[in-house]
């Protein structure tokens, strides 16, 4: 999967890009607060929908204008497809080729992206919400199909919740919910073990190759038996009923588990340090675009600010690395100099929204 091209208007600060990013490495440079993330965003916006930093759609849009738009041209290997972005403050809504796609498993079929950031050191750092999104996302990165498995475990969980709010609980609507919970649940836990087994062993690989040494090892925790995960789960229910009727509040789940990162045998949370941190998110990210790999999808890996996450030693193996690697990678760096000498390299200066090739 490479984006050919990209074209932004009214994006953040980006009044007007258009350029040509057909190169396995695409670097955009400059001084801090010119507009590169603002770049790495756009694309990112344009294979997920999301935005990583922002919470509302008005701040994606440039002060004083009404709408942004983020086009790109995707070639999956056998097709060049047209993709774009239009947010406003009626939402995001994207278009495959002029068109809204009919189901969004099929737009995200076309275009997806890894993103590794500064922020994402608090998948290590923070609780096990973090780490679930992180699983949740690889498994997305792996196959599109998922998505609408979380959405619906998720609708069923609210739904439920809501229920919960409103005493007297009604026993037979609760117990009904339960029933979907544990069906919906079940399948949604076998593809977060699926994913994490084959996240697995790229992850302690890739690791030692980012980081020169420590053993890095991960794990899925379940409340469920995950032998028999639907049944597990309907007993789960039913022994935490009263309990839950009592607070008014989903107890028991897999919204309640977790996903264990260990260095040398000892938890990374609390023994990592800021570098190995790196390292192992560095190494996460990898093995999803790997998992995606396997799947048959080659998404494209965002790196945001990546001459200050990593000291020269590990960031000159993971540039490497990336070589190996078949996939195209978007840059922002203070430092151009970090891809010096990589094959097939494109470099853009960013400097207050406009570009120079």
């Amino acid at each position: 999967m490479r984006l050919k091209s990209l074209q932004a208007s009214n994006f953040r600060n980006l009044e007007s890009v258009r350029i040509d990013t057909d190169a396995r490495f695409v670097v955009f440079h400059g001084p801090n607060a010119q507009g590169k993330t603002n770049l790495l965003e756009a694309i990112y916006g344009l294979a997920t929908l999301k935005s990583f930093r922002a919470r509302r759609n008005a701040e994606l849009v440039r002060w004083g204008t009404e709408r942004a738009e983020v086009r790109g041209q995707v070639d999956d290997g056998t097709l060049t497809r047209d993709f774009r972005l239009q947010v406003d403050s009626k939402g995001r809504r994207g278009e495959v080729d002029g068109k809204p796609p009919q189901q969004l498993a099929r737009y995200f079929e076309g275009i997806r992206a890894v993103l590794f950031r500064p922020e994402d050191t608090e998948i290590v750092r923070e609780g096990p919400e973090v780490r679930r999104r992180f699983i949740d996302r690889a498994a997305f990165t792996a196959s599109a199909t998922f998505l609408e498995l979380a959405m619906s475990f998720r609708r069923l969980l609210s739904q439920k919740a809501a229920l919960l709010r409103q005493p007297p609980v009604d026993p037979i609507s609760l117990a009904v919910f339960d029933e979907q919970l544990s069906h919906a649940g079940a399948r949604l836990v076998e593809r977060r073990l699926r994913i994490v087994e084959e996240l697995r062993l790229p992850f302690t690989e890739l690791h030692g190759r980012i980081s020169g040494h420590g053993t890095a090892r991960l794990a899925y925790r379940t409340q469920l038996d995950t032998g028999r995960l639907q049944e597990s789960y309907l007993e789960l229910l039913e022994r935490s009923r009263a309990d839950e009727i009592r607070r008014g509040m989903n107890l028991v789940g897999p919204q309640r588990d977790d996903l264990v990162l260990k260095l040398d045998d000892r938890p990374s949370r609390s023994y990592a340090s800021q570098g190995q941190t790196r390292s192992i998110v560095l190494a996460l990210k990898l093995a999803e675009l790997l998992a995606a790999r396997e799947r048959g999808a080659r998404p494209i890996f965002l790196l945001d600010d990546l001459s200050s996450e990593l000291d020269r030693f590990r960031t000159g193996r993971l540039v490497e690395l990336l070589e190996e690697l078949e996939l195209q990678v978007v840059v922002t760096t203070t430092d151009p100099s970090v891809l010096e000498g990589a094959d097939d390299l494109r470099c853009f200066n960013v400097e207050g929204g406009a570009i120079a090739g």
